[in-house]
């Protein structure tokens, strides 16, 4: 009877040691929630809500917490989300796409180390990329750019002696000034609207209306929430033409149809095809905004032999090639820099569609886009392609494009050195 008595206290024993272990385990190890998921429930990201019609916009309302930043122009919406409200939003009728707020940068180049100017009246000098796309013609008749809005798109503008701004705005949220703090988007708008006031450098378009709209920050960095606003102002103000010296390397539903949305309204929309490119041709490295092809004017850079530049992006959406390499252009401290870049060579397209615009108001963004693309001087292999698209911009050419009679008196006819 003793060792039955002994082996019922080595039971009891027994069970309230192991009954201690899981108390002793919580006490010495670290602790975990039950739930490992229950954290990331409540964590949020940024995304672009592309809807349709009003019950898209009643669904985003009705399933978020957070005020959504409705871009009505775009019918895309920008907020913060969490993962189930993602996955339940992107079930609702009149959602058509969800994707992440990208960061992006400009497309500029480091400066160059030399220039070339041409006078274009006493005292009045621009780039070599000025005559090269022979901008004298409209200029010496008369056309400048006048009564036609252009909005940069880039890191806002800085006051200059050289620059006549409209007006503006930032959507970047450290700051309400749509001020240069970088230098890029200053750079573009000389390129576009430097004044014909006696000094210094002229644009192509210097009486054209130019808004400075900051969606990136001092270091050249933006997003697609931003370009978003950037265009969808863009809509709301009326602009004629948005210079977008901008790229990104993803593909965005949500950013194919800002493109499409600023299109419809008759927006002219021109893009710097990108930096990245490579020695095979044949690698197609255009990126976004540019590579949304057919709404878009895609510039890829040439340098003053009209040979690409090596920096410069290529691929089957390339549209046309503007001077890239040394140019001149305004600086954000009031005086001047160089720089290389697609994103120099887009302003140059811009210039040329602000003139076009003037001269004849009634011809659509298809059309000046038409003319632009078909009149260029084919470079590189016969017809549309990879390096160059149609070629380099001509104002010398445009009169042989249909769209723009020759009897007008805006062109004259001569030789073409290619």
């Amino acid at each position: 009877m003793k060792w039955i008595k002994k082996m019922n206290t080595w039971k009891k024993k027994a069970y309230t040691i192991a009954a201690t272990i899981p108390l002793l385990s919580a006490l010495l190890l670290p602790s975990f929630p039950s739930h490992p998921a229950a954290e990331s429930d409540t964590a949020t990201q940024r995304y672009l809500v592309a809807y349709s019609g009003e019950a898209g916009k009643q669904a985003i309302h009705q399933l978020t917490h957070a005020e959504a930043t409705m871009l009505d122009q775009l019918q895309v919406a920008a907020v913060d989300l969490t993962a189930a409200q993602k996955n339940q939003l992107a079930r609702q009728q009149g959602i058509t796409s969800i994707e992440p707020n990208e960061v992006y940068a400009s497309a500029a180049q480091a400066f160059a180390p030399n220039v070339k100017a041409i006078t274009v009246k006493p005292n009045e000098q621009a780039s070599w990329g000025y005559g090269m796309i022979d901008a004298q013609i409209p200029f010496n008749a008369g056309y400048t750019g006048k009564g036609v809005k252009v909005a940069i798109l880039d890191t806002g503008i800085s006051t200059h002696p050289e620059l006549k701004i409209a007006g503006g705005v930032s959507v970047v949220g450290y700051t309400s000034s749509y001020a240069d703090d970088n230098g890029h988007g200053t750079f573009m708008a000389g390129v576009i609207g430097a004044q014909d006031n006696g000094k210094g450098l002229i644009g192509e378009a210097p009486d054209a209306e130019i808004y400075g709209v900051k969606i990136l920050d001092s270091k050249g960095n933006g997003s697609t929430e931003d370009l978003a606003k950037g265009i969808n102002w863009a809509i709301q103000n009326d602009m004629d033409i948005v210079n977008m010296s901008i790229a990104f390397p993803h593909s965005s539903p949500a950013v194919e149809k800002m493109i499409t949305a600023a299109d419809a309204k008759g927006i002219l929309l021109v893009a710097a095809a990108g930096n990245k490119g490579t020695a095979n041709a044949a690698t197609n490295t255009i990126e976004y905004p540019a590579k949304a092809a057919d709404k878009v004017i895609a510039v890829t850079a040439v340098d003053n032999t009209l040979q690409r530049a090596s920096f410069s992006a290529s691929g089957p959406e390339a549209d046309v090639a503007a001077p890239g390499v040394s140019i001149v252009s305004t600086a954000s401290n009031g005086k001047y820099e160089l720089r290389d870049g697609t994103s120099v060579a887009a302003p140059f397209v811009t210039g040329m569609a602000a003139v076009l615009k003037q001269a004849y108001p009634s011809l659509t963004n298809a059309q000046l886009r038409d003319a632009i693309e078909k009149s260029s001087i084919d470079l590189g292999q016969p017809g549309k392609d990879n390096l160059y698209g149609y070629g380099m911009i001509s104002f010398h050419h445009l009169f042989d494009h249909s769209i723009i009679p020759a009897s007008s008196g805006f062109f004259f006819t001569g030789k073409i050195n290619k």
